[in-house]
């Protein structure tokens, strides 16, 4: 995995490579309106990773409390969703 996301031009336009090497769907005109999609990204990314921290320290919480293992607690912190 990269650092992050890189452009790369297409014909006329530009596209976006993910840091997991996927290419995005769409293609941009200018380099202005492919940075603000990367930007929409990074911020999607973002919310994703401290969702998932969030969730993980929740499992734990449920498992100290209930003396669980982990499967258990996912189960039901995912089930209260």
């Amino acid at each position: 995995m990269s650092n992050g996301y890189r452009i790369e031009p297409a014909g006329s336009g530009f596209i976006v490579v993910d840091p997991w090497g996927e290419r995005l769907v769409d293609v941009f005109p200018t380099e202005d309106a492919l940075q603000k999609d990367i930007e929409r990204c990074k911020s999607e990314d973002a919310m994703c990773e401290t969702a998932k921290q969030l969730v993980d320290i929740a499992i734990k919480a449920h498992m100290q409390r209930f003396g669980i293992d982990r499967e258990t607690a996912s189960y039901w912190i995912h089930g209260a969703m």
